[in-house]
């Protein structure tokens, strides 16, 4: 007879089943376009730079849950990669704002191709019961991301 898991349980294997899958994702797919993968703090920044671009390092820095110093260390690799781009704030001039390059998003849009080729190809495998439940679960899933991000800011 099957273990009957108790939601503490369900919950930890959710949370590591999306790690994991997050993990697998965000290593593989640099790689399957001939691109190196990024430190996981650079891609915390880029992406978070891509995501709401015209931040300053300080912004980025308590968005991401980061050390200010940190943040300034993955900018710099960024920048030298050529994937960010620093502009001088106008109405501060001592602060510079954060934006992705146009290799950035092309080099995003490359990725997110190959993850939707790769997640494709995965689900083809599945059962259409499984698949339906998936796309079911995607306003949640998006949802879930919203909240986590937000809960570990909070948590700072």
């Amino acid at each position: 007879m099957a273990e009957v898991m108790d939601d503490t349980t369900r919950i930890r294997d959710l949370a590591v089943t999306l790690h994991d899958l997050s993990w697998r994702i965000s290593r593989f797919a640099p790689a399957q376009v001939g691109l190196d993968p990024l430190p996981a703090s650079e891609l915390l920044v880029l992406r978070a730079v891509m995501d709401d671009p015209g931040r300053s390092v300080s912004e980025v820095a308590t968005a991401v849950a980061m050390q200010p110093s940190n943040v300034s260390a993955a900018v710099r690799g960024l920048c030298g990669r050529g994937l960010l781009e620093k502009r001088v704030d106008p109405a501060d001039r001592r602060v510079s704002l954060l934006h992705p390059t146009a290799r950035a998003s092309g080099d995003r849009t490359a990725i997110e191709d190959v993850v939707v080729q790769t997640v494709t190809a995965a689900l083809a495998e599945l059962p259409r019961e499984a698949i339906e439940l998936l796309l079911t679960a995607t306003p949640t899933l998006r949802e879930l991301a919203v909240q986590v991000a937000a809960t570990r800011v909070s948590a700072i």
